[in-house]
């Protein structure tokens, strides 16, 4: 790609912050009826601003005087930066419609990994000025990301205790029943060794899904129809399995992992682990946003 054509997609993006189309209108209200007294501000209003936190990683305070400067020529009233918050853990935040089905391959190929995110940001001066330890813990972002349209398929978040392994048929059932819906499917899910177990291998084997997984090097044949077949491949020619089988391809979720804590740091600002997990989707969400336009 070409410097000019790059500047100009990245200030597209720039553009999207605060393009009110992408949302709808911020001033109709919301017609999904609830419990109580309606919303003051529609859901609509609410993601925009939200989007301009995180991805100009602005504390509530900050978010709310931006939004006011820039909208208030446009008669658009602005909730107040408690009222931000409180909507955020009332919203119910997930995937939905991003990446757009239509956009997936008839049979796509899916990725799974997950990276480490810091449960909070503060302690760093504790532990440099005073060598205090501090536990601060961290969660797991968990994904199934499509090698084609290069987006998140499915995402988890969950402690750092639970293992990789755990949430690999959690990702795939979501990822497989999205392509349902339009009559497509999981064709492929290729994963490193931290997806070895036998589990996964005759989950996907019973779902008529390919298991490009890598087995550790101490695997043995097991009667494990799937999991035996690729450890006889290995055992012939390591590189020509992973060639044929399009192991490589998982640097594209790494580099996706990359994006992630470039754009929004390596730490999430929230602490009830409810809202965590919000936050956390909605990042992936606005990273989908992006690329589903193009950018």
């Amino acid at each position: 790609m070409r410097n000019r054509d790059y500047n100009k997609e990245l200030v597209k993006r720039g553009e999207m912050l605060i393009d009110l189309s992408l949302f709808g209108s911020p001033t109709t209200p919301d017609t999904k009826p609830k419990r109580g007294r309606p919303y003051t501000y529609p859901k609509a209003l609410i993601f925009l601003l939200l989007l301009l936190k995180f991805s100009l990683r602005l504390p509530y305070r900050q978010t709310e005087g931006l939004a006011r400067k820039i909208f208030s020529s446009l008669g658009v009233t602005i909730p107040n930066f408690r009222t931000l918050h409180y909507r955020l853990t009332k919203e119910e935040i997930n995937l939905e419609d991003l990446p757009q089905i239509e956009k997936l391959q008839d049979d796509f190929v899916i990725v799974l990994d997950s990276t480490g995110l810091k449960v909070t940001n503060r302690g760093e001066w504790l532990r440099k000025k005073h060598g205090r330890r501090t536990r601060k813990g961290w969660i797991k972002l968990h994904v199934a990301f499509d090698i084609n349209s290069k987006q998140v398929v499915s995402v988890e978040v969950t402690d750092e205790k639970t293992h990789d392994s755990q949430k690999a048929e959690e990702l795939v059932e979501t990822a497989r029943q999205k392509a349902k819906e339009k009559c497509k499917r999981v064709e492929k899910v290729i994963a490193d060794g931290g997806y070895d177990t036998h589990r996964i291998f005759r989950d996907m084997h019973e779902r008529g899904i390919e298991a490009c997984i890598l087995p550790r090097s101490s695997a043995r044949i097991s009667g494990n129809i799937a999991r035996d077949k690729v450890i006889r491949l290995i055992r012939r020619s390591k590189r020509v399995w992973k060639e044929a089988s399009g192991y490589g391809k998982r640097w594209l979720v790494e580099s996706f992992f990359s994006v992630f804590k470039r754009w929004f740091g390596e730490y999430v600002s929230h602490v009830k682990f409810e809202n965590i997990r919000k936050e956390v989707v909605f990042k992936v969400w606005i990273i989908n946003l992006f690329l589903n336009l193009g950018t």
